[in-house]
């Protein structure tokens, strides 16, 4: 019980904007049991931008338009803009067509670049469009298990792939986790998810929903090893900001 709340606290201090001002243990328990708080988190988000968008669109004469913007800055703000910060770097990194060292270097760099900022400018306007054409017409149930969808597979990104780098944030947890307890929590979790999603929405959206996660994340995957040689921090936050779009594409297909 006192690794699940030390876990739950540092998803917080680590993954949230929420301040938890407290010097916590990192042991492996401790690691450990943050990741698997992640989809908890995950849906701690979801309802904050549910509840947003469903406030706007019932109580007020909000456009979808605003509400979806609503949607999308809740969900940056919530996580302390970190997923952004690292799907910039990797735009920057990336797009620099640079070998493999040269692109990890640059990630690393705090400034952005002409690509990072672009990239960025489209993730964001692109959650907006695509959360405004589907926002009166999924249930609110729905909208809030996107991040939950995206941070099951953050877990699995995790625990099934190697570190890019040596040293880092991301490098330190993987060596102090448990990979394979939270890759099943991650199966646990996704289970649970989709049979619910299945009760509430329909076994169609369910399993399309878990056929794009899981599609995806392969692709992702490969798709770090062969330009980067593994994933980092960065990587993991292009992977969640990535994944919720394109999670929101397809419910906009099945909806």
């Amino acid at each position: 019980m006192k690794h699940i709340r030390i876990g739950a606290l540092l998803a917080l201090q680590f993954f949230s904007v929420i301040p938890v001002k407290k010097e916590l243990p990192l042991e492996k328990n401790d690691v450990t049991s943050m990741y698997l708080m992640l989809p908890i988190l995950g849906l701690l988000f979801g309802g904050i931008m549910a509840a947003g968008a469903g406030v706007l669109l019932n109580f007020t004469e909000s456009s979808s338009l605003l509400a979806a913007f609503v949607v999308v800055v809740l969900g940056i703000f919530l996580s302390g803009g970190l997923h952004m910060d690292g799907i910039a770097d990797v735009g920057d990194a990336y797009f620099s067509y640079q070998d493999r060292e040269r692109r990890l270097e640059i990630m690393g760099d705090p400034r952005i670049g002409a690509f990072g900022a672009l990239v960025l400018i489209l993730i964001i306007v692109g959650k907006i469009v695509v959360v405004a054409e589907i926002i009166e017409h999924a249930p609110l149930i729905v909208i809030a298990l996107i991040p939950v969808f995206s941070r099951i597979g953050l877990m699995l990104l995790f625990s099934k792939t190697a570190s890019a780098k040596e040293k880092g944030l991301a490098a330190f947890f993987q060596q102090r986790a448990n990979t394979e307890q939270i890759a099943i929590g991650a199966i646990i979790f996704l289970v649970i998810v989709l049979g619910f999603l299945g009760y509430m929405s329909g076994w169609l959206i369910a399993f399309g929903m878990a056929a794009v996660l899981m599609i995806s994340l392969f692709g992702y995957r490969k798709w770090c090893l062969k330009n980067f040689g593994g994933v980092t921090g960065d990587l993991f936050g292009a992977y969640v900001e990535g994944a919720e779009l394109l999670l929101w594409m397809a419910l906009l297909f099945f909806i």
